[in-house]
């Protein structure tokens, strides 16, 4: 298999992608293609149904991101992991698109 992550940290960061706490999500942009995304989630993904129906007396932030140039583990800029693997990382943003919130459209 081809190593398309820079270091172990940014590998842990993608494959947390949707969970609760922080993780990295690759995302599709017009004009500019692939981008990354630092996320941090409240609740993961998959939980987001059991909140909304009933009304909270609380405001919880559910998801908040921000965008990335480098790694935050190793500091490799990622615009070299996208040019030498951007097949495997144009996959990985089909996957993480369910994972984008309507502020990070």
């Amino acid at each position: 298999m081809k190593r398309i992550f820079c270091c172990p940290g940014f590998e842990a960061l993608i494959s947390n992608a949707g969970k609760r706490g922080a993780a990295v999500i690759v995302v599709w942009r017009k004009p500019g293609g692939l981008k990354f995304l630092l996320q941090s989630r409240g609740i993961a993904h998959d939980d987001e149904a059991l909140f909304k129906p009933m009304p909270l007396p609380l405001y919880i932030n559910i998801s908040s991101t921000v965008g990335l140039r480098y790694c935050p583990s190793c500091g490799r800029r990622l615009q070299e992991l996208v040019d030498a693997a951007s097949e495997e990382f144009a996959e990985l943003a089909k996957i993480h698109k369910d994972f984008e919130s309507v502020a990070d459209i």
